[in-house]
């Protein structure tokens, strides 16, 4: 007989784990779980150098384990199990094989799912420690614990160190496994979102375009993270007024829900919404009144929390027309609809107020403008504090109004209060967001 044929032959002799999972299968189906159990757990302690070709099915085994102790709630043995894995691929496969690092990035996903993300953390971090100590190349799955390392930073908000090891991943799946591989893209992705809330926005925008167009070519527009990452990248440009790049986010964005047959969802509707304000502020009003319309009918329709948002871009299209009346009505409506929402709604909802002293203060109503902009220096106070720049705008506002009316006394305790504030100090990001949704709100320049 040939060698090729003997190597054949000892390629289908059975093994101790072929033999362990089949006499498994047959306790199971003679209803002895808790003999199939013992025996599990015995091929499982027993698993050495010697059993190395089986690491499939001592895999499936472990899987079965793990599922009956999440079934338990049991994370102490969910534990146990990946510490007892671990060592041994360590020990037989190697600290930095292929097989090893799967089974610490899959630990590391358990501890994710269940939000112990500071262990997840520690698991990551001792291992990409490791990898520095050795100097050697950053193969694949090693760049794949890099990555999750960076998204559990991100979510635990340690921003600095997530853009370090993020950015390392990317350059790494860059060589090695291409600019439109999918674990480049991710790592391209992840890394925009800790650029957006450092406040890099520059850096994001470009992170989110390689994303967004990435996954467009390698998976297809209705893929998730594609819209997410049009939907983002739209937003980031129309706030640093990149109206072109946002209007062609905004429209692939919606592009994709609709092929993922989600046209008429709340996101796609307020995705219209955001593209409306863009046609607003190019004074495409005409257009933009039919557009807010319909978009305003379909969110009140769904009863959203953000239908009153709608009428205020409504109200502010008709104040640009010079139709006083509707607008005033718009903004009537969209404060009274507010108040019957939650607090999530709280910073849209002093911006509609605002817009009504706006107006009136351009008719002449300067006491009733005054009694406006003071409930919306008290919701400034209340839902970011003063040490953001809409708070600015707000003391302006109300400043000058006092001034104009003899009221020079209280134009400067405003000035002083937001001149000497010392509460809540936001950060780079939820200051961005504040100040760019108030002013889309109100369209105030």
């Amino acid at each position: 007989m040939s060698s090729h044929r003997r190597a054949d032959s000892a390629r289908q002799c059975a093994s101790r784990y072929t033999i362990y999972s089949r006499y498994i299968s047959l306790l199971q189906s003679n209803c002895q779980e808790a003999r199939a159990n013992s025996i599990r757990a015995q091929a499982i302690e027993g698993f050495d150098e010697g059993d190395r070709t089986d690491h499939s099915l001592f895999l499936r085994l472990i899987h079965d384990q793990l599922a009956l102790y999440q079934e338990q709630q049991n994370d102490t043995a969910v534990d146990d199990i990946y510490s007892i894995v671990i060592g041994k691929f360590r020990r037989i496969f190697g600290p930095k094989h292929w097989k090893t690092i799967t089974v610490i990035h899959e630990y590391g996903q358990i501890l994710c799912g269940a939000k112990r993300y500071e262990q997840a953390e520690a698991l990551y971090r001792t291992f990409v420690h490791e990898v520095d100590e050795d100097h050697g190349p950053d193969s694949v799955p090693v760049l794949c614990i890099f990555s999750a390392l960076g998204t559990v930073y991100a979510g635990r908000r340690k921003l600095k160190e997530a853009e370090t090891i993020l950015s390392r991943a990317l350059v790494g799946f860059e060589r090695q496994t291409g600019e439109k591989d999918s674990r480049t893209l991710i790592a391209a992705f992840n890394l925009a979102g800790v650029y957006q809330d450092r406040g890099k926005l520059s850096h994001a925008i470009h992170m989110y375009q390689v994303a967004a167009y990435g996954f467009k070519d390698v998976m297809c527009l209705s893929y998730s993270t594609t819209i997410t990452a049009f939907t983002q990248l739209a937003a980031l440009c129309s706030a640093r007024r990149v109206a072109p790049e946002a209007k062609r986010a905004y429209i692939s964005a919606l592009q994709g829900l609709e092929e993922a047959a989600r046209q008429d969802s709340i996101d796609a509707l307020i995705l219209k919404l955001d593209l409306g304000i863009l046609h607003r502020d190019e004074q495409r009003l005409d257009d933009t009144e039919q557009l807010l319309k319909e978009v305003c009918q379909r969110l009140q329709e769904a009863r959203s929390g953000y239908a009153p948002g709608a009428l205020t871009c409504l109200g502010t299209v008709y104040a640009r027309q010079g139709r006083v009346a509707e607008a005033e009505t718009s903004f009537a409506d969209a404060a009274r609809e507010f108040s019957e929402h939650d607090e999530q709604f709280s910073v849209m909802s002093y911006a509609t107020s605002f817009n009504l002293g706006l107006l009136l203060r351009s008719q002449r109503r300067l006491a009733e403008a005054e009694a406006m902009y003071r409930q919306v220096w008290d919701g400034a106070r209340s839902v970011g504090g003063l040490k953001h720049a809409a708070a600015c705008t707000i003391a302006e506002a109300l400043g000058s109004l006092c001034e104009e009316q003899g009221k020079y006394e209280e134009a400067e305790e405003v000035y002083d209060q937001i001149l000497a504030s010392d509460g809540v100090c936001l950060d780079r990001w939820t200051n961005f967001v504040m100040c760019t949704n108030f002013h889309k709100m109100t369209a105030y320049s």
